[in-house]
């Protein structure tokens, strides 16, 4: 039973790769062949398209044999999709992103994280993810990631160790402290990093296809983030509220 679950969740989440294929690729490179006014570059634009689309389709192919994908959507008795208590759950072992609403786990998400993901993000640059209590501070739909959900990093305990290793100087421990105390968002110009959040993949459609192409899910890519498609991060950007709890598990 467990292997046909396991199965048709491949099935559901390739599925999600060729819609997401589908309706961003094509989109772009439509818009590109309608700029070109000379008909050979309409020509050449066009075949490139189809070129492109068969290398994602063969890059997202070769990875089916190694990936375990989670089931998309496996609504549990007692969840409930009305008014609700939403929070995140984000195991970065398996790379999987959970959203619990009231008492049942109504999500599960296949995601990619930072390219440096294991063990807790503790300064600036070190493109790891973090580990910790959080929750959502901000939402922003003009992202360079399609949506941002902003998390609450650095958070309390954060710049308490921060302060005692002498990474960060007492004002910036007081201000980050304050900060996640009251449920604003948290100072992300010290030398413990910020600006971490979930997203999307890149805007601009050289940079997403950079991305599909050399780093197709599950393969991490970001700068400690957590990234999802399009998409999905849609779905959850609906769902979810600021004040949002975030738990972040090695």
């Amino acid at each position: 039973m467990k292997e046909l679950i396991r199965t048709i969740a491949e099935f559901l989440d390739i599925k999600q790769q060729l819609r997401y294929v589908r309706h961003y690729f094509l989109t772009d490179y439509n818009k590109l062949a309608k700029l070109s006014l000379h008909p050979r570059f309409r020509e050449m634009f066009l075949r490139w398209k189809k070129i492109g689309l068969l290398l994602c389709l063969a890059g997202a192919m070769l990875q089916l044999p190694i990936q375990v994908w989670p089931m998309p959507f496996w609504p549990v008795e007692g969840a409930s999709l009305g008014q609700s208590r939403p929070r995140i759950v984000i195991f970065k072992g398996t790379q999987a992103l959970e959203l619990h609403e009231n008492n049942g786990k109504i999500r599960t998400y296949k995601v990619c994280l930072g390219l440096n993901p294991i063990g807790p993000k503790r300064i600036t640059g070190d493109q790891k993810t973090p580990e910790g209590d959080y929750y959502i501070c901000s939402k922003s739909t003009a992202s360079r990631f399609h949506r941002f959900l902003g998390i609450s990093y650095p958070g309390a305990a954060d710049a308490q160790a921060a302060f005692e290793q002498g990474l960060i100087s007492l004002d910036d421990r007081d201000s980050i402290i304050s900060s996640s105390q009251s449920g604003r968002t948290p100072p992300w110009d010290t030398k413990l990093g910020g600006w971490v959040g979930i997203h999307g993949y890149p805007t601009d459609w050289y940079r997403r296809l950079w991305v599909i192409l050399f780093f197709p899910k599950p393969h991490n890519w970001t700068d400690g983030c957590i990234a999802m498609w399009n998409f999905e991060v849609e779905e959850l950007f609906d769902r979810v509220n600021i004040g949002t709890p975030v738990k972040i598990l090695p």
